[in-house]
């Protein structure tokens, strides 16, 4: 027999609010957008925001807005008391960052509070405090005009949501990620945030884009910025970055609607859209773009914590921004240069180590289609591996797993790149040609493809794959102590990064150090790097960069294993001979010695091919020889 379901009754406002609070407040970042938008609903122009752990134990934010008195302050905590609407008809004409009149209700629920308020026409203010019920005590108190908002101990009555929090250096990250993207859309706002004792971060007003741009990214990611305007159904502003400072993922990238940070797939789409070839699969551009529209044009109504929006008319939105960005992209000077870069083939006495490309010339080779993760045929092929190539798989990239011992990865040269330092000596076992080795090299075509002969084939060889599959191969073999040559740096070099690339780097830094990376804080969104693998030959501030997003993209709740494979292949790829240099025949021959000695020699560690083979009866085929 079905046992009979309860009654329906009324929910305790006790824990509605609670339940609430799950949709609205799901970490300190959370509180903070809140009253922070609060506050510019209040119409402040300064802003001051104070932590203690990250947010975790203490948050006050204050402000000089015109204040409340005591009757609306016991009001703003009430469920669905607002200020901003009085009739559905209102969501469409919101110019508001807040309008729910839940927030407040929310964050006393799941914590303690402490109001103080004070309005220019009044004597003296309001103190109000609560501690996750809607009981309030309240007592005159002398403050300055405006409003100061002090909430303790977030989740102290709802355990199971505080075990969702993270480390101080992450929650703060979340943090800074919003204040950043405030300043960027709010230019005429002064911000500042206190971390305990120390001043995190001070955004005077300016209302000069360009400056707080510097302000909020760096300098040094600034001055590749360039301004993007457009007038007409709607209105695009903002700094956008040549291609050669794309970002893997939009971590990098604030979207901005009516002053409201926003993630949002119909700007997403057009932004990439209009960058075109110019930019690698999966890359972003770095800056910030705001789009002004009508109030009526969009609906704000469609996420608990307003992160998202929802267009009357997407094709106009994208049509905009594609509009707006195509303009910079024609008259800035590296299109006109041309993308193709000049690489000069090698001297007989070089090496593959010695090949150096431009960062600039290596990010307009990508753009043309030279990025090591172009789309390859995976699966069916006119052209088929042999037994002795390695297992084929035209799925995902093969792993690793645990149970390999560490010896499959033999310890080769220190400089892997110059495949002529390594020797029999660093391989273990009799002197003898191996299944690579032993291949009898044509030549390279293409810059990209090295043919090779076998005794009944055709052997043609992705020089950036295979030599990515050997380098991936010295990374996972480095986490063995001493395995791995690390070199320091004379003069440390410091890295920008987003707030939770930075903390999500400082997460995994002893997984980073056992690859040879030595790393610290240097500043809210800086990182200093004071050493780092002595196989690395190309730009660090990019392999840094892509080592954060990577371990973003991956997730935290990975596996040491897995978060291992991820960062070396991220490693490995960026590292690698790319498509476009060219190779000796001395370095050839050293890059198929490795293979011999790697496993899955024939796929890349992402899953694609990185040798392909057909007989010569297939070739005969070809030619109607038999």
């Amino acid at each position: 027999m079905t046992e009979r379901l309860p009654e329906i009754q009324l929910l305790d406002p006790l824990v509605a609010n609670q339940i609430a609070a799950g949709e609205v407040v799901e970490r300190p970042a959370s509180v903070v957008k809140e009253l922070v938008e609060n506050s510019l609903d209040a119409g402040a122009t300064h802003v001051r925001i104070s932590l203690s752990e990250g947010g975790r134990a203490r948050i006050e934010v204050s402000d000089n807005g015109q204040g409340l008195n005591e009757s609306s302050a016991r009001l703003a905590f009430a469920r669905h008391a607002t200020s901003k609407l009085r009739t559905a008809d209102d969501l469409l004409h919101m110019r508001t960052f807040g309008f729910r009149g839940e927030a407040l209700a929310s964050i006393l629920a799941v914590s303690r509070v402490t109001l103080t308020s004070r309005r220019p026409e009044d004597a003296v203010g309001i103190r109000l405090r609560g501690d996750g019920t809607t009981a309030l005590s309240s007592q005159p108190v002398g403050c300055p005009v405006g409003t100061s908002i002090v909430v303790e101990d977030l989740f102290f009555n709802v355990p199971a949501r505080l075990k969702f929090l993270r480390t101080p250096a992450t929650e703060l990250g979340h943090i800074l990620r919003f204040l950043d993207a405030l300043a960027l859309g709010r230019p005429d706002l002064h911000l500042t945030l206190y971390h305990g004792d120390r001043k995190v971060l001070d955004y005077p007003a300016d209302p000069d884009l360009a400056k707080r741009a510097s302000a909020v990214l760096g300098e040094d990611i600034a001055r590749d910025l360039y301004p993007i305007e457009y007038e007409g159904e709607y209105r695009v502003l903002g700094r956008l970055s040549e291609p050669s400072s794309h970002h893997a993922g939009p971590g990098q990238l604030t979207l901005l609607v009516n002053n409201r940070h926003v993630q949002d797939r119909t700007i997403s789409h057009a932004i990439i859209h209009a960058y075109g070839t110019l930019l690698p699969r999966g890359r972003y551009p770095v800056g910030v773009l705001s789009l002004q529209c009508p109030p009526e044009a969009l609906d704000v109504n469609v996420h608990p914590a307003k992160s998202e929006v929802r267009f009357v008319s997407s094709q106009s939105v994208h049509h905009a921004v594609v509009a707006a960005i195509e303009p910079m992209l024609a008259q800035v000077p590296w299109v006109r240069q041309g993308l193709q870069p000049e690489i000069d083939a090698l001297g007989p006495s070089q090496t593959l180590a010695d090949v150096d490309v431009s960062s600039s010339s290596r990010a307009a080779s990508s753009a043309a289609g030279g990025t090591s993760r172009s789309s390859g045929s995976r699966g069916n092929s006119p052209v088929s591996t042999g037994g002795w190539l390695g297992p084929r798989g035209g799925g995902a990239a093969p792993s690793l797993g645990s149970s390999r011992p560490a010896s499959t990865s033999p310890a080769l040269a220190p400089q892997t790149l110059d495949f002529d330092s390594i020797s029999g000596s660093t391989v273990s076992g009799p002197s003898v040609a191996g299944p690579f080795s032993g291949l009898r090299y044509v030549g390279q075509v293409g810059k990209c493809f090295l043919v090779c002969e076998a005794a009944d084939s055709l052997v043609i060889i992705d020089q950036h794959a295979a030599h990515e599959r050997v380098l991936f191969e010295q990374f996972v073999a480095g986490t063995q102590p001493g395995a791995l040559r690390t070199q320091a740096l004379l003069i440390p070099m410091t890295v920008a990064l987003a707030p939770e690339e930075l903390a999500v780097l400082l997460e995994q830094s002893e997984l980073l150090g056992h690859l040879g990376f030595d790393l610290e804080a240097s500043g809210p969104r800086m990182v200093r790097v004071r050493s780092q693998p002595a196989i690395l030959t190309r730009d660090l501030a990019q392999e840094v960069r892509a080592l954060a997003a990577s371990l973003l993209q991956g997730g935290r709740g990975q596996a040491t294993q897995e978060r291992l494979e991820r960062v070396a292949a991220t490693l490995a790829c960026h590292a690698a001979v790319r498509a476009g240099d060219a190779m000796n025949p001395e370095a050839v021959q050293g890059l198929l010695l490795a293979m011999d000695h790697v496993d899955l020699a024939a796929y890349c560690p992402h899953g694609r091919p990185a040798v392909m083979r057909s007989r010569w009866e297939d070739l005969g085929k070809w030619f109607a020889r038999t």
